[in-house]
């Protein structure tokens, strides 16, 4: 008659060390439903992504390509502003080199000198960003939810009331 039935308790103190705990056998708020386990400051977000996932969606995939481009083309021209010497082999750099410039001419655009270090600076510029991969998808996560509700939302009601006419 009673199977499955839970009985709940009052609110209990125990004692810790010198410490008053209060526990208790119900669940609350924050320990059930999804996004328990997400840390307090997360869980209104999870229920704006709920909401709206397209826009959310949209708005991590434009953050993390933003967080991929910019840094390329500043790590790019950060080591052709400063031309630090990249210890790499200079056989190597002239072999790559002499590939891109067959590649350059067939496009139409003028070739490469043979120890040009543009190569070199587009690897390491693409190493570094690639590198820092983690620290992107951190950015990017974090973001989400504000450039979901200041951008991402706004463009869509605008398109969307365009389209619908």
């Amino acid at each position: 008659m009673f199977r499955g039935v839970v009985l709940a308790r009052k609110p209990v103190l125990k004692s810790n060390q010198g410490r008053l705990l209060r526990y208790s056998t119900q669940p609350t708020k924050e320990t059930q439903g999804k996004g328990a386990e997400l840390p307090r400051g997360w869980r209104k977000h999870l229920h704006a992504f709920r909401d709206r996932p397209a826009s959310h969606i949209t708005a991590f995939a434009v953050l993390h390509e933003v967080t991929a481009v910019v840094p390329l083309v500043g790590v790019y021209y950060a080591l052709d502003y400063v031309e630090p010497k990249i210890p790499f082999p200079q056989a190597v750099l002239e072999e790559g080199n002499r590939y891109i410039n067959k590649l350059r001419s067939y496009v139409g655009w003028e070739p490469l000198s043979a120890d040009s270090p543009v190569l070199l600076h587009l690897a390491t510029s693409y190493a570094v960003v690639k590198a820092a991969a983690p620290l992107r998808v951190a950015a990017s996560v974090a973001l989400t939810p504000w450039f979901a509700r200041w951008c991402v939302v706004p463009v869509a009601k605008v398109f969307g009331s365009r389209f619908r006419k």
